[in-house]
């Protein structure tokens, strides 16, 4: 077993009323991580199932624990719809509402459970009913097993859905290959550093997709490939699985960016990406005060997902698996900033426009 597991997640909020329960689970939680994090020195591996039948498996031990004991509510319980409005300068005024549903860290195999929460999030965005689906990548945990993806898929049918992959899926140039296959026969357009144009409100522009690849190049050739991406188009939005690579893009012809690949918890696990990274290292600039998942680098914004895939220890502690509803709105659009103070929106949002006050006033 490693311990470092880039683009795993961890954390969940119980949901229960009753304080002991709570604290029983808490100790059990810490004594399981204690355990796992303990023989990450000694590179121990899950112990072998060895009752009759089962010979050979590769048994963790939270696996034969049932989900709601542990946290008080199953994962897929605990999944949540996250509304979220951007307002955007310089998306097509006809693109002004626009409702996209952002999904991001599948995490399949990772952990047991994460087909269940995988697919109870895709249908969940669905029945939201958004004007277009975004996959933001990491959809294969550690295993090239497409079966469960393929499968879970079949509700996206007939809904307008653009994907890129994650570092995860790109671990070989076969599986990137079979991924991007898998998804393309489900009627997802996949975007590997490519653009594609959607029609919205009468307006049309471009969806532009970032690969994980690119974030093993030199920046000198990811300034050069993010540059001709939309080169000559009208861009919408881009989409990363990475945050910064998308906050690399250029901010005066991106103006909106959907990323994904962080974990946004409060409980840190070695190895993996957290959000106190991305707001402390990779981009300390562009975090905007009041917002934690909200970046504007120039004239660009960006959101970012936590995702909804449950890592190698299966906790989400104040990170419960999202879908993400994103509503752009067009700052042209709109007349003043009263109605939109006016508005009822979520504290993100308040606190970006007061942010985008205060620079456009100076």
């Amino acid at each position: 077993m490693r311990c470092s597991h880039p683009g795993a997640h961890s954390p969940i909020r119980f949901l229960t009323r009753d304080r002991a329960p709570v604290m029983n689970r808490l100790h059990l939680l810490l004594a399981i991580t204690a355990l796992v994090l303990g023989g990450c020195g000694s590179e121990a591996e899950p112990a072998e199932e060895t009752a009759e039948g089962g010979a050979g498996l590769l048994v963790y031990p939270w696996d034969t624990l049932p989900p709601e004991s542990i946290y008080g509510a199953t994962p897929v319980e605990n999944l949540r719809v996250t509304p979220v409005e951007l307002h955007v300068l310089g998306i097509p005024p006809g693109w002004d509402g626009m409702r996209i549903a952002a999904i991001s860290d599948l995490q399949l195999d990772l952990w047991s459970g994460n087909r269940e929460v995988a697919a109870a999030a895709i249908r969940r965005a669905v029945a939201e009913q958004p004007d277009v689906v975004v996959l933001l990548g990491d959809y294969l945990g550690n295993g090239t097993d497409q079966t469960a993806l393929r499968e879970l898929l079949r509700p996206l049918s007939g809904v307008s859905t653009f994907a890129v992959l994650g570092d995860r899926d790109v671990r070989s140039d076969s599986l990137a290959a079979r991924i991007a296959a898998t998804l393309s026969e489900a009627g997802v357009r996949v975007l590997r550093n490519e653009t594609a144009i959607l029609e919205h409100g009468g307006d049309s522009a471009a969806v532009v997709g970032v690969d994980a690849e690119l974030l093993g190049e030199s920046v000198g050739e990811q300034a050069y490939v993010l540059g001709q991406l939309g080169s000559g188009t009208r861009v919408g939005f881009l989409i990363s699985h990475n945050p910064v690579l998308g906050a690399r893009a250029d901010n005066d012809r991106v103006p909106a960016v959907l990323a994904g690949g962080v974990f946004c918890g409060d409980v840190e696990v070695p190895g993996t990406p957290r959000l106190s990274w991305l707001n402390s290292e990779a981009i300390p600039s562009a975090v905007v005060e009041g917002a934690e998942r909200i970046y504007r680098i120039g004239q660009m914004v960006m959101f970012v997902t936590c995702g909804t895939g449950y890592g190698f220890i299966p906790v989400r502690f104040g990170a419960p698996p999202e879908v993400a509803i994103v509503t752009l709105r067009s700052v042209e659009a709109e007349t003043a900033g009263e109605d939109a103070r006016d508005a009822a929106v979520d504290t993100l949002l308040e606190q970006y426009e007061s942010s985008l006050e205060d620079t456009t006033s100076n």
